[in-house]
């Protein structure tokens, strides 16, 4: 689907898609030159709670560089477009 993306939701009859709008949406991030030491459940529930709110982790089959994360994002707010991480004395942008 693009940037766009594609969220499903539960229809009824009364659904009025003027008013059944979702506030907030799942959303698969990759997570690019994260160091290997932080491929940890851990590490990435934190990094996806700055995030939104984190869901899931991806299992890692084809993509091994970079680490995926799975975060419930508000509409409103969207993701920031970079996150520092520091990890004892060590900083990443």
């Amino acid at each position: 689907m693009g940037p766009q993306g594609l969220y499903l939701n539960k229809w009824s009859l009364d659904f009025d898609p003027t008013q059944d709008v979702p506030s907030a949406v799942p959303v698969w991030v990759r997570l690019p030159h994260l160091p290997l030491h932080c491929w940890n459940p851990e590490s990435l529930e934190t990094i996806g709670n700055a995030l939104g709110r984190y869901l899931d982790t991806a299992e890692i089959k084809d993509h091994i560089s970079y680490a995926r994360i799975c975060v419930e994002v508000d509409i409103e707010i969207g993701l920031p477009k970079a996150i520092k991480l520091k990890i004892e004395d060590w900083f990443h942008i």
